[in-house]
């Protein structure tokens, strides 16, 4: 079971239900006890045996070798039953039974009440809760397909209006073909030993694959000098990429002529005073590639890929001199009302400059 593709794309909410389990708990709240299990089942919407099916994905995960399709059916919670069905299932005077969920949340338990037909009351002491049950269950119940359309043409204009203003302050240096999706970045702390700038992650991967990162440490001159820091390169394999530089709040330097721990207090004081840094390690890209369907038709398919050493080097020169860069580096700043806002703009502030 799973909550996708659920409300939560609205917005976020803690502790989402899943779709068809919480379609399972109204249904077996309201249903008696000898109601047909079959029938049951195939309103949820499993269509076959989801046992067998977890048996197949848990071999491919064991043996490497996929399996198409392991459900042989779409899935549940896409499904929605029949008028007919529903009548055969719970009666013909549905909407006569009210749900109440008293604590309703993002609105799981209402949402899947009105898609069998039943009426349902969703109740929450939060606001933001209440707007989200409002707009993905009774505005949609109001308008219907009206809405729906009209949100495709907002949306549309939105992404269009958006995309005009962040094109200059994200830069794209192999679009159309090739768009970033996201800046990695990685904190930084300056070893207290060295002087060289350390990099903070628990690992270096990237993907399921083996897709990760190497450090290259680039010792300068030497411990003492401020310009040493490291560089990244992108490898394939999990052997090749480098050691996490932070555990249990303690970092570890990674250049090779000092490799002292850094206690987690030394982290701590440059946090509270500000100067930690960030660093770019890399750019996650979507690549387009055209493939060919059972029907031997073209088809636009996306794929996920990350820069290799040169590339990144393109995209942070880039970065020094796009518009966002230069605006940051100006005299210019946003103003915030409460001195923890001030230092959170300040650390903002040198975090995007480095």
């Amino acid at each position: 079971m799973t909550p996708f593709p659920a409300p939560n794309r609205l917005h976020v909410w803690w502790a989402r239900r899943p779709l068809v389990a919480s379609r399972a708990a109204v249904l077996a709240s309201i249903l008696p006890e000898g109601a047909n299990r079959i029938a049951f089942k195939h309103a949820l919407g499993i269509h076959g045996d989801p046992v067998r099916s977890a048996a197949l994905i848990d071999r491919a995960k064991r043996t490497g070798i996929r399996v198409d399709d392991p459900y042989g059916y779409e899935r549940a919670f896409k499904y929605s039953p029949s008028r007919q069905e529903m009548i055969d299932l719970a009666g013909d005077n549905r909407e006569k039974t009210l749900v109440l969920d008293a604590t309703a949340g993002g609105g799981a338990i209402p949402l899947e009440a009105v898609r069998l037909g039943f009426s349902a009351i969703g109740n929450d002491l939060n606001p933001i809760a209440s707007l989200l049950q409002r707009a993905s269950i009774e505005y949609p119940r109001r308008h219907g397909k009206v809405l729906v359309d009209e949100f495709s043409s907002v949306a549309s204009d939105f992404r269009t209006r958006i995309g005009e203003v962040l094109r200059e302050y994200v830069p794209q240096p192999n679009a159309p073909q090739e768009e970033a999706t996201s800046f990695l970045w990685a904190r930084t702390v300056v070893c207290p030993y060295c002087a060289g700038k350390v990099p903070l992650s628990p690992n270096w991967r990237l993907a399921p694959d083996g897709t990760g990162v190497r450090l290259t440490p680039n010792i300068c001159k030497g411990p003492g000098d401020e310009q040493r820091q490291c560089s990244f390169e992108i490898v394939t394999s999990v052997q090749d990429q480098s050691t996490g530089t932070v555990a249990g709040g303690d970092g570890i330097c990674p250049f090779p002529d000092c490799g002292r721990p850094i206690a987690s207090d030394d982290i701590k004081r440059q946090a509270l005073a500000g100067s930690m840094g960030d660093q770019l390690f890399t750019v996650v890209y979507k690549r387009q590639t055209i493939t060919k369907t059972k029907t031997g038709k073209n088809k636009i398919k996306w794929i996920r890929e990350f820069p290799l050493l040169l590339q990144m080097m393109t995209i942070k020169k880039r970065w020094k001199n796009c518009s966002l860069r230069r605006y940051l580096s100006g005299k210019r700043w946003m103003w915030c009302p409460s001195s923890a806002s001030q230092r959170v703009a300040r650390r903002t502030r040198r975090a995007v400059l480095g």
